[in-house]
């Protein structure tokens, strides 16, 4: 990829320091003086449906640091995108705006993808189950989307300031997200499904619901992948 960069590259960067820097300020509020937020996220993810978080009642007022995680998240994750874009398409980078107009593109079908899944949970909640069961798993799915903003932060601007580290950040960012899907996947579980005699409708919901919407995003990024004329402003 070095090879092929011109001269737009270095203002390109520039501006991602300008982007990543305001998420390291985000992150090291949820970090320092949101800890309770932290913990309460990961405690939420991670326990019983029966059991209420101890971390609850402290951080009802947190709900712009979880935004700000989760904007953050869907940032990275375009960023991520876009130097799958530049290492694979045989595409050099022309102009700024060329980064801007794929990372926003990116950014607009991550919104897009969330959005429609918290409406089919809500949906689906509405129709088959209680809705306290939809509102537990939508707040474990915004969790845990705002904790990956945190997780993703280091290998991801690693990825985008140093190539040569491009293979080993790629696989640990594809692993970490095939990690949030099978954590999804468990909280489907315990929180719809947790009977053995639920397996059937537990299938049936992860193909709507999951494996679909996945599929179709998968299908996205290889389109933009192998579409160069997204690089056209």
């Amino acid at each position: 990829m070095t090879e092929q960069l011109l001269s737009e590259w270095p203002v390109a960067q520039n501006w991602g320091f300008v982007l990543f820097l305001i998420c390291f300020f985000i992150s090291m509020q949820v970090l320092g003086r949101g800890r309770r937020l932290l913990f309460s996220m990961l405690e939420g993810i991670f326990r019983r449906r029966n059991r209420q978080s101890i971390f609850f009642e402290n951080i009802q007022h947190e709900l712009v640091n979880k935004l700000l995680l989760s904007t953050q998240t869907i940032f990275l994750l375009s960023i991520f995108i876009f130097c799958i874009v530049l290492h694979r398409a045989n595409v050099p980078l022309e102009s700024l705006s060329q980064m801007f107009w794929l990372v926003g593109v990116c950014s607009g079908v991550i919104i897009f993808y969330l959005i429609v899944k918290f409406i089919l949970n809500a949906l689906f909640g509405a129709i088959f189950s209680e809705s306290d069961q939809t509102k537990l798993f939508n707040q474990n799915v915004f969790s845990i989307v705002a904790l990956s903003g945190l997780v993703l932060f280091v290998p991801t601007a690693i990825l985008f300031y140093a190539p040569d580290a491009y293979y080993f950040c790629l696989y640990f960012n594809i692993i970490y997200l095939l990690f949030v899907e099978f954590l999804i996947i468990y909280k489907i579980h315990t929180i719809f499904f947790p009977s053995i005699k639920h397996l059937l409708y537990f299938i049936l919901y992860l193909c709507t619901l999951e494996v679909v919407p996945l599929y179709l995003g998968y299908r996205a990024l290889i389109y933009l992948l192998e579409n160069s004329s997204l690089w056209v402003i």
